[in-house]
C-alpha cells in the first residue's frame, strides 16, 4: 500500500508518466488523413518492404551483369590463344568483336569486355582472381534471389 502511494507521488510529481497529444495528420494517396500509430506504422512497414525490394532487385540486375560479363572473361581465358589470334589477326575492333562473337559465342557486352582488357589481365593471378570474384557473384545472385522470394527474410531486414 505504501509504494502505491509512493509511486502515484512520483508519477504527478516528475516526468515519469507524461503524456503528449498528438495530431498524427499525414498525406496518404494525395489525401491528407488522419492515422492511428498502428496505420501510420503499418504504411512505414510497407514502404520500408518496398525499399527493399527494390533495393535488392537493383542490386541483383547489377550482379547479374557483371557475372555475364565475368562468363565472358573465363571464356577467353579459357581460349587465350584462340582469342589472341583472333583478334591480332582482325583488321578493327568491330570486326574483332563480331568474330568473338561469332566462334564463342559471346554477347557483344562480353565481346567488348574482353577486347578491352589488358594484357596484365592474362596472368594466372588474375584469373584466379576473375573465378573467385565470378564465385562470389553467383552466390550473391543466389542470396538476393533468395531474399526476393522469402517473405521471412524480407521482413526481417
Amino acid at each position: 500500500a505504501m509504494s502505491e502511494i509512493v509511486l502515484n507521488n512520483l508519477f504527478k510529481s516528475t516526468t515519469m508518466e507524461s503524456t503528449w497529444g498528438v495530431i498524427m495528420l499525414a498525406i496518404h494517396n494525395k489525401e491528407p488523413k488522419v492515422f492511428s500509430f498502428f496505420e501510420l506504422l503499418n504504411l512505414f512497414l510497407n514502404h520500408r518492404k518496398t525499399v527493399i525490394i527494390r533495393r535488392t532487385i537493383y542490386e541483383l540486375q547489377k550482379a547479374r551483369a557483371r557475372a555475364h560479363i565475368l562468363e565472358g572473361l573465363k571464356i577467353a581465358l579459357d581460349n587465350i590463344d584462340e582469342v589472341i589470334a583472333l583478334i591480332k589477326n582482325s583488321p578493327d575492333n568491330p570486326t574483332a568483336k563480331n568474330l568473338l562473337m561469332q566462334k564463342f559465342g559471346l554477347s557483344e557486352l562480353q565481346s567488348n569486355a574482353i577486347l578491352d582488357m589488358k594484357l596484365g589481365r592474362l596472368t594466372g593471378l588474375e584469373r584466379e582472381k576473375i573465378d573467385n570474384e565470378l564465385r562470389e557473384l553467383l552466390a550473391e545472385i543466389e542470396r538476393l534471389d533468395q531474399i526476393l522470394k522469402s517473405e521471412t527474410l524480407l521482413e526481417n531486414l
